[in-house]
């Protein structure tokens, strides 16, 4: 195999695209875009916001669960906590000499942070978990192929031979089966009846005196305003908090934007954004998280997105590739195991044909019973639920009324305080997230990676057995600084392959643009000739800046055969008297058929193969041809 090699130049074109993957085809798939799966967890993930009429942070697991968070004030003497009697004022306390008071820190809110990292994690976790799920999928669908072909096999073959056993002892399953019927249908019927009074009495009171007292509830003058008071409260803090961060990221996006599109090698003024870093990943930069809270909280939601996308983008393809391995292992499985079972289910269907004229008699007899106690008037059951019906009727419904009271004044208060605050926030963010933008740009590298190429050595559009597989792609760097060594990983999805490790590209100068050219394997002799995917990742500073994926063909010129099973010796001579052994090969070992001599092949080992032996003849009933 050749040693890897690299060449980078620079070009001073601008390349004006986000990261971007090739398919075989020439298509090209934007890295940036989200998939629908990724979309659904993000879905998920606001599918659980403060109602109206609850405060941020009311119940655990919902956003704004931070104490002391703005816009969620300590509410001593409340309603709903009793027990707690309201504080006295107390007075300001002076400095004492010589102790400067020391400013209030206000709690950073991470609940944005937190998003963001979610929905970038989703990303990274899709792609991931469909890379690796489609290989475990071949592989489990082989095995659980053969598993499930013996079972089902099995249950069929004791199916096909209980039918003759299955008049066996049926009188004796319907007698007793009359018997328990009747039993059972006497006691569940006269339940049942007395369940069926009580409930027809509950809602003929409960219905009418829940709206009769709902009515009552809307009305209620103290519910709205309680509602309207806490709904400007929280629009004040909630809606210009929003605004702030929307605008920063609007600026930020658009700023880049213009850098990205700006040529090459381009110098500028670069404004500054106090409070952000050198170093810190530009998916935090983006969004105005300078903060060790807000960082802690973008990494964890960043792992929290990436588990759940990874889990559903590698079940999906997992699925795929398990679908494709399992029909034809089912099948082979499934007819070699029914000839097997057939013996057993005389058995099985003489217990069948017990079972089922025991229920046949036992649900008849149940059911006349059933049908006579069911239908019985329980009197004092009925009372019984009138009563009730009618309590709880007048409770829950005053209680729904004032709800919706509640709820309706929240919505009007935190619309009429959100159109006050939003757009100047909106405003005063977008200009610090023009600043940031500018200020990351110059003190970092921004890297992404386009035209990602997988072709054949020769050049002759083939990609053949023994043959180098080469890559070449383009690296741009739309920040100011140089970028850090590249590590470059490949990794083929059906294997067969041997792939160079440790491939790097040297660091890209900034604002500029480089090549990058490499061999990353090596097909084996014996590959089989069907299509496979290599999947590439670009990683600098532990940070992915690019991937792609690409089918290809492969061909081999070589015959190649496979052994069919264990323990298949390879001889010295085409004989089985005293041939002499030179190995000996198991199930699925591949090898080189140079020649045939009778009923035998003359083969020679893979050149990946393991042990030391060279030459030989193999028996051609033990081999299948690739």
């Amino acid at each position: 195999m050749k040693k890897a090699f690299s060449a980078v130049s620079v070009f001073p074109s601008l390349l004006i695209a986000s990261s971007v993957a090739f398919a075989s085809d020439g298509a090209v798939m934007q890295l940036s875009d989200v998939s629908d799966g990724v979309k659904q967890i993000m879905q998920e993930q606001k599918d659980f916001p403060n109602q109206p009429g609850q405060h941020p942070g009311q119940f655990p697991g919902q956003p704004g669960q931070h104490p002391g968070q703005p816009g969620q004030p300590n509410h001593p003497g409340q309603p709903n906590h009793p027990g707690q009697p309201n504080q006295p004022n107390q007075p300001n306390q002076p400095p004492q000499p010589g102790q400067p008071t020391q400013p209030v820190t206000p709690p950073v809110d991470t609940t944005a942070a937190r998003r963001d990292g979610m929905r970038d994690g989703a990303e990274k976790g899709m792609r991931e978990g469909r890379r690796e799920g489609y290989s475990d999928g071949l592989r489990d669908g082989e095995r659980e192929g053969r598993m499930r072909g013996t079972t089902e096999g099995d249950t069929a073959g004791r199916q096909a031979g209980y039918r003759e056993g299955y008049t066996v002892d049926q009188s004796a399953g319907t007698q007793k089966g009359n018997y328990d019927g009747q039993n059972a249908g006497t006691s569940n019927g006269t339940a049942a009846g007395q369940k069926r009074c009580y409930d027809e009495g509950y809602t003929q009171a409960y219905n009418p005196a829940f709206a009769e007292a709902k009515k009552l509830g809307q009305q209620d003058a103290a519910s709205y305003a309680s509602g309207y008071a806490n709904g400007q409260s929280d629009a004040a803090v909630i809606e210009a908090d929003k605004g702030q961060k929307a605008g920063y990221q609007a600026g930020f996006s658009q700023r880049e934007l213009e850098l990205q599109n700006s040529p090459l090698g381009a110098a500028r003024g670069m404004g500054r954004a106090p409070g952000l870093t050198t170093g810190i990943p530009i998916e935090l930069a983006r969004n105005g998280y300078a903060t060790p809270e807000e960082r802690r909280a973008y990494e964890e939601g960043f792992n929290e997105g990436y588990r759940n996308a990874y889990r559903r983008s590698y079940e999906d393809a997992k699925r795929q590739g398990y679908n494709e391995r399992f029909t034809s292992a089912y099948r082979m499985a499934y007819d070699s195991q029914f000839s097997i079972s057939y013996r057993n289910g005389y058995t099985a269907g003489k217990e069948k044909g017990y079972q089922d004229a025991y229920n046949s008699a036992y649900n008849s007899s149940y059911n006349e019973y059933y049908d006579e106690y069911s239908g019985k008037e329980y009197a004092d059951k009925r009372a019984q639920g009138i009563v009730n019906g009618n309590a709880d009727g007048q409770k829950n419904g005053f209680a729904a009324g004032c709800a919706e009271q509640t709820r309706r004044g929240y919505a009007d208060g935190y619309q009429k305080k959100a159109a006050e605050v939003y757009p100047g926030a909106f405003a005063a963010g977008k200009q610090s997230g023009i600043a940031a933008a500018d200020k990351y740009y110059s003190e970092n590298s921004v890297l992404k990676v386009s035209n990602v190429t997988f072709y054949d050595e020769n050049g002759n559009g083939k990609f053949e057995a023994s043959e180098n597989v080469m890559m070449r792609a383009e690296v741009s760097n739309f920040g100011y600084q140089k970028s850090e060594t590249l590590a470059i990983t490949v990794r083929s999805e059906r294997g067969e392959i041997t792939l160079v490790s440790d491939l790097k590209a040297v660091g890209v100068s900034g604002r500029s643009k480089a090549a990058v050219s490499f061999a990353v394997g090596k097909l084996y002799d014996v590959v089989a000739p069907d299509a496979d995917a290599l999947n590439v990742t670009f990683v600098e500073k532990g940070k992915q800046v690019g991937e792609a994926r690409q089918m290809y063909t492969r061909t081999n010129a070589n015959k190649v055969a496979v052994v069919a099973e264990d323990e298949a010796d390879v001889t010295k001579k085409a004989t089985w008297f005293f041939p002499g052994k030179v190995t000996t090969l198991h199930r699925g070992d591949k090898v080189i058929v140079i020649g045939q001599d009778g009923s035998y092949y003359k083969v020679r080992k893979s050149e990946v193969a393991a042990g030391s032996w060279g030459e030989g003849f193999l028996k051609s009933d033990k081999v299948t041809l690739q």
